[in-house]
Formats: structure tokens, C-alpha cells, sequence
């Protein structure tokens, strides 16, 4: 439903006196049939108009009906889009491509099951980089895209709903049974699920997404602090629980400003590198403050924080500070390198 929002901000405001300009589209929307008259029929009705042009894709199947581009009946801002049929094996395939920092990078496109229409999407970098990512909208059973995501170097799976046990959240009294009917009923996957599908289709990196809101939000506040412990409870189980029905790694819950670093394939599955996928997370409390590496010469044997605890035990964030100085040296910031501060204690 946040797709019209979207449009709204990202094309702007048109000047005054003046429609949309003739220039190519701005956005440019790929998804299943229908969504060109939902989105165009949703921006006629709230009387829209935008500073620049979008276009909606369908991706149709042989029993669909093909929505009409007719100039009398597109919206002021739309452009003609394409009607991109599915071969005979249901698929999409190279349904858009572009050139990325590595090289090219191609869009195929299967479908996914759910209560409504849905699809899921496959990126592939051109050789010799060549991986793989898999993303999926909601879903209760993807088998169907299989095909085109064997050998994934990174699977994003949602992960709805999750049975926690009474150990973990003692206030947990829903049966593993009924999670699982309830999930799959309404058109959604759990962590064994998601794991199940990665184990299928071989795929080298796991992140389960989609989480649901009755599950607490990795961030934290200083009302919150009594949860803390749970949070990383219950994360820690949704991840195990994945981890299990994988078999093949260690699968991550998302959050915002998560970014995981997705590792080239030589060839024929085999990994560049052997190490544990790296990941960079917001502050949060799911994450541990890391030590850095100072440019230069200095070489630090400290750490940095991006938040205390003041004297009167409230938490100060946004005011970092070396808890350790370094050996033979004044941390970069100290009295030394700016006579405004103060010296750090050893």
C-alpha cells in the first residue's frame, strides 16, 4: 500500500501551471498483473499530480488479462509499460538489466506462493563475479522459483511468525502446531520454513525478514532496558531455529541499516573466500561495540564507544568516548590534536 507514497515523494510537486515533464520516467515498477491499475486508479482518486513520470511493468501469466495503456485511460504522470509474458516454464526471465560497479546485473522472476499473486526476485552479476541473490516477497511455499535460485549467495526469506519457547519468553503460550497452521493460513513462513528452502536451493547466506511485530525491535531505549535480554533471546532462537533447517551456515535477522557483504563465486560454487560472511548492523541492542582501527601510525589498543553510562547510571548516546587509552600515546582528539579538549585518562 506504501508504493502511491512513495511515487509521491520521489516525483515531487510539478511547477506551477505546468504537468508532469516529458522526460523518461523517474520510476520505473516491475510486479504481478493488476498493479498498473492499482497504482494508476489510487493516483486518480486522490488527484495526484507529480513533477516527473513513472511506468508500472506487469509480469503476466498465460491466464492474465493484459491492462490497457490506452492514452485516455493511463494518469497524466504514466508512461506506456511493457506486458512482459512468462515462457513456458512459468518464469521471467532477463526481465531487466543494467551495469553495476562489477559488471552487468540481470533480473529474473518466478512465482511465489501466497494468498494473493506474488513474486519473487533473482539478481545474477554477469561472469566473472557471478553471484546470486534471491529476494522473495510473503510467501508460505517459494518451491515454485526454485529453479532459478540454486547455488544463491544470499537468500532473503521472510520470517512472519516463530514458535518461542516458555524458557525463552515466559509469557510464549502458543503450541509449535498451531503457529505453524495459523502462518500458513494466512499466506506467511516461519524460520524452519525459511531455513527449509535454503537447504533446497544451496544457498551460501541466509536473512530472514518480514519479522513480526508481535516479536520486540532490536532498538533500544532507556525504558526498555528490562527487555533487553529478551530481544536477543528470542533473536537468538529464530535464528537457531533457521540455522537448524538450513544446516549450511548461520542465518541473521534484518533490521534497519543491516548490510551484509555478499562473497564472489569462482565457479561452479565455489566460494572465493571460506570466512563467515561479514555484516555491518546499526548500534543496536543485538550488537556489541567493535574495536577500531585508527588511521595513520597510531595504533590503538582501546575502544570506542558510541555510548556510556553516566555517573547517575543514565545511558549517554552520541557521545562517544575511549574508555582505554593507548599504549605509549594520546588517542586522535585528545588535549595533543585539538587544545579545546581534554586528555583522555589512561
Amino acid at each position: 500500500m506504501g508504493i502511491v507514497t512513495v511515487l509521491r515523494s520521489v516525483l515531487g510537486i510539478p511547477k506551477a501551471n505546468a504537468g508532469p515533464s516529458q522526460k523518461t520516467p523517474r520510476i520505473e515498477i516491475y510486479g504481478p498483473a493488476g498493479l498498473r491499475t492499482f497504482v494508476r486508479s489510487i493516483l486518480k482518486m486522490t488527484l495526484t499530480s507529480t513533477g516527473d513520470r513513472y511506468v508500472v511493468h506487469e509480469l503476466l501469466g498465460p491466464e492474465d488479462n493484459v491492462t490497457s495503456c490506452d492514452p485516455a485511460a493511463v494518469h497524466s504522470s504514466e508512461c506506456e509499460g511493457r506486458d512482459i509474458l512468462s515462457g513456458e516454464d512459468g518464469f521471467w526471465r532477463d526481465v531487466v538489466s543494467g551495469d553495476g560497479s562489477k559488471g552487468s546485473v540481470t533480473v529474473d522472476a518466478g512465482p511465489i506462493l501466497h494468498r494473493d499473486p506474488c513474486i519473487g526476485y533473482v539478481f545474477r552479476e554477469s561472469p566473472p563475479i557471478s553471484r546470486k541473490i534471491v529476494v522473495l516477497g510473503d510467501t508460505y511455499d517459494p518451491s515454485a522459483i526454485a529453479p532459478l535460485c540454486l547455488s544463491a549467495s544470499l537468500l532473503v526469506h521472510e520470517s512472519t511468525d516463530a514458535y518461542i519457547p516458555p524458557h525463552i519468553d515466559p509469557e510464549a503460550k502458543r503450541e509449535p502446531e498451531t503457529i505453524n497452521a495459523k502462518v500458513i493460513e494466512r499466506g506467511h513462513s516461519t524460520p524452519v520454513m525459511a531455513g527449509g528452502f535454503a537447504k533446497l536451493i544451496q544457498a551460501r547466506q541466509l536473512v530472514l525478514n518480514h519479522i513480526g511485530s508481535r516479536f520486540p525491535a532490536p532498538q533500544l531505549t532507556h525504558r526498555q532496558r528490562n527487555t533487553r535480554h529478551l530481544r536477543q533471546a528470542v533473536q537468538q532462537e529464530m535464528e537457531r531455529q533457521a540455522n537448524e533447517a538450513w544446516g549450511l551456515g548461520r542465518a541473521q535477522l534484518a533490521e534497519d541499516y543491516l548490510r551484509v557483504q555478499v562473497y564472489a563465486l569462482r565457479g561452479e560454487g565455489e566460494p572465493e573466500a571460506a570466512e563467515e560472511p561479514a555484516t555491518e548492523r546499526a548500534e543496536s541492542s543485538w550488537s556489541t561495540p567493535q574495536t577500531e582501527q585508527l588511521p595513520g601510525t597510531y595504533q590503538s589498543h582501546g575502544q570506542y564507544r558510541g555510548s556510556y553510562r553516566g555517573h547517575r547510571g543514565n545511558e549517554h548516546r552520541g557521545r562517544g568516548r575511549w574508555t582505554r587509552g593507548p599504549p605509549g600515546g594520546e588517542a586522535p582528539g585528545s588535549s595533543e590534536h585539538d587544545p579545546k579538549r581534554k586528555k583522555l585518562n589512561p
